[in-house]
């Protein structure tokens, strides 16, 4: 069984050489084998930008291919992840420290997305973007 490092390299190979259906594959399996490293080490900095840096990845897949609506989906899921881990009370603070570095990671290539694509008000609306996000490298929560 191949890492998902092996599996995120073996999917940028394919992404450059536009062998699409073969880097959603690595990408998808990258995916799973993240996931379960994970389950281990829920606060692994290295697995929890891994994970945003593959959900993105497979973005990059669809949006070439034509399919934006998936691809939006793949950006969006990461972000709202985030999100819901700032405002959860279950997560640790280590945990929330990750997720307030990740937003920005997460935030801007759906920002950019959206320039490319236009996505509805309510769609945009839903990504919670405030100015501080943009601004600010390490936002504070309130």
């Amino acid at each position: 069984m191949q890492t998902w490092k092996v599996l995120m390299e073996n999917g940028r190979s394919c992404f450059n050489s536009k062998f699409w259906q073969d880097a959603e594959v690595c990408y998808q399996h990258a995916v799973e084998q993240i996931k379960l490293e994970w389950d281990e080490k829920p606060e692994n900095k290295e697995l929890f930008m891994a994970w945003i840096s593959a959900q993105h990845n497979l973005a990059a897949v669809y949006e070439e291919q034509g399919h934006h609506y998936t691809a939006l989906r793949y950006l969006t899921m990461p972000h709202q992840w985030m999100m819901s881990l700032l405002r959860g009370e279950t997560a640790s603070d280590a945990l929330k420290a990750l997720a307030t570095q990740a937003v920005k990671v997460t935030l801007v290539p759906l920002l950019d997305f959206s320039h490319r694509h236009p996505i509805c008000d309510s769609c945009f609306d839903a990504l919670q973007v405030s100015p501080e996000w943009l601004e600010d490298p390490h936002p504070t929560m309130h």
